[in-house]
């Protein structure tokens, strides 16, 4: 009976066949690791030529008569090609890998992110339009105060001294960003004129609502960052599908919100043409880029982590000053080298020193 009962108890693995197959999966998970590390530091060079290149882009390429509401569309759409365009060229069976786990419950959850994200587009498209390349992404960078104190209320992750020495910088950065457009305001000295005046003052006034709207959508960059982020970790989402659905959720909205801004109604040939006017073919190309730069960032944080793409903002940064001095028309000022100095340190401590775990207490 003994022997029996011996028989059917299970048989533990042997311990050295146990620390063979340990290795195995580790050799397995090291390889894993390797080739996604690969694959995002060139998503990360990527993101940073994108991200240098889009003020340029957006300078160059789109009139001012043009519907910034199209633009968001178009970035979209774009998208959603882009991304059926990957799904294509991995093969069969990548539809339902991407899609695997998929919900009604899951996919709702992807409508608040994408309603915000569509009028964080907006107001970016605005401010860009009247920003140049330096101000704008250094005045982008405080979309990272606002994820650190969204992450932290959804989430519980705290930041650490350093890190928040990083954001408030950061924020001296925003506000020494902000003076500029009172230069030029002094006294009654140099005899300018009346239209002379109007025209530095209508400067100004498009300066300030250009730094107000690239403020308001990185305020909303935080609760999009969030509900994103919950999607993808919490709710195992891949970034291809949320990408998608986020795309999908936001087209309605904005053609709703162009609906809205129409004074009467009209057929659909003047619906269209009214928001597509002032396109051109050389709209595409801004249009492209920033739907390239949604993928990377997708890409990137799936493989990466959201601090890789940190650096890779950074490098954009650096990317657009040494741009704008050697092709603008004028040089860059003792203002923008501080603070883009001082955006280049901060990110990088703030991606650098995380805090620390806590100790427990026996």
């Amino acid at each position: 009976e003994a022997d029996a009962t011996a028989a059917l108890r299970p048989r533990r693995p042997h311990p050295r066949t146990m620390a063979v197959s340990t290795r195995r999966s580790s050799s397995a998970r090291a390889t894993r690791d390797s080739a996604a590390a690969t694959g995002g530091f060139v998503f990360c060079v990527l993101l940073a030529l994108q991200y240098a290149l889009q003020p340029f882009l957006n300078g160059r390429c789109l009139s001012p008569e043009v519907n910034k509401l199209s633009l968001v569309l178009g970035v979209e759409v774009a998208k959603i090609a882009i991304a059926v365009g990957l799904m294509c060229v991995e093969g069969r069976g990548s539809w339902e890998r991407t899609f695997t786990g998929w919900t009604p419950y899951a996919a709702s959850l992807s409508v608040l992110p994408s309603v915000v994200y569509a009028v964080q587009n907006y107001l970016l498209v605005v401010g860009a339009s009247l920003l140049d390349g330096v101000t704008f992404n250094c005045l982008n960078q405080s979309k990272l105060i606002s994820t650190a104190a969204c992450v932290y209320v959804v989430f519980g992750v705290r930041q650490s001294r350093i890190q928040m020495l990083a954001l408030a910088g950061l924020l001296l950065a925003t506000v020494l960003l902000q003076e500029g457009g009172k230069e030029g305001k002094g006294g009654g000295e140099t005899g300018t004129d009346a239209s002379t005046d109007r025209s530095i003052n209508n400067q100004s006034a498009n300066q300030s609502f250009g730094v107000a709207a690239v403020l308001a959508a990185s305020a909303l960059s935080g609760v999009a960052s969030a509900a994103t982020q919950f999607s993808l970790q919490k709710l195992g989402r891949t970034s291809t599908a949320l990408t998608v659905e986020m795309a999908c959720a936001a087209i309605p909205c904005i053609l709703l919100a162009h609906f809205v801004s129409l004074e009467d109604s009209s057929s659909a040939e003047e619906f269209g043409r009214a928001l597509f006017s002032g396109w051109s073919a050389k709209t595409f190309a801004p249009v492209a880029s920033s739907a390239l730069g949604g993928i990377f960032v997708g890409q990137i944080t799936k493989r990466l982590g959201g601090v890789a793409k940190g650096f890779s903002i950074v490098g954009g940064l650096v990317l657009t000053g040494f741009a704008q001095g050697m092709v603008g028309n004028r040089p860059i000022s003792a203002k923008h080298v501080t603070a883009l100095a001082v955006v280049v340190a901060c990110t990088y401590a703030h991606g650098t020193y995380p805090p620390g775990k806590k100790k427990k207490k026996e």
